[in-house]
């Protein structure tokens, strides 16, 4: 192994790509899960409460129910292991953004530990790896901001620009 690793290195060097230890890779995959939960706190935090009632006009959920879902999917995923963070976010708590930022903020973390641990353990988040995990969640949270923007834009309530070209400074 050490001799691979030793080759492995060398090749890279000549090649002039970089090696990540694999303990850089798991805090890089955590990074990438915080960066994330950002995007979603800075967009939530600059909706007006009010405006947590649009909707686009195609119908569907509303953007409390847009960020209510985020966070009942990751329930649905993970949320055995958490007995004090609640499975399920009702259509009227999805109304009250502080409610919203904290229920959010307690999934995140609970992902977080989960991604963590999977990592540490070489082990997967149902049937999948980490990594492939994070990047089901980040798809599907990215779709829903979308979903939230567009609902928010038709509705007469568009973003300011610190917050649409915030979302995209990774």
């Amino acid at each position: 192994m050490k001799k691979f690793t030793y080759v492995l290195v060398l090749a890279s060097v000549f090649l002039g790509q970089r090696v990540y230890a694999q303990s850089e890779l798991k805090g890089q995959v955590l990074e990438t899960w915080d960066k994330h939960v950002s995007m979603n706190a800075l967009l939530l935090k600059n909706i007006q409460e009010t405006y947590l009632v649009d909707t686009s006009a195609s119908g569907g959920r509303n953007v409390g129910e847009q960020f209510a879902h985020m966070h009942d999917v990751r329930m649905m995923w993970i949320g055995s292991e958490a007995s004090s963070i609640d499975k399920e976010i009702s259509g009227e708590e999805s109304l009250q953004t502080a409610y919203l930022l904290k229920t959010l903020r307690d999934s995140d973390q609970l992902v977080r530990s989960t991604l963590k641990k999977a990592l540490e353990n070489n082990s997967q988040i149902g049937e999948m790896s980490a990594v492939r995990f994070m990047g089901y969640l980040i798809s599907h949270e990215s779709h829903t901001r979308g979903q939230i923007v567009l609902a928010l834009k038709q509705s007469g309530h568009p973003l300011p620009p610190q917050v649409s070209f915030g979302i995209w400074e990774w």
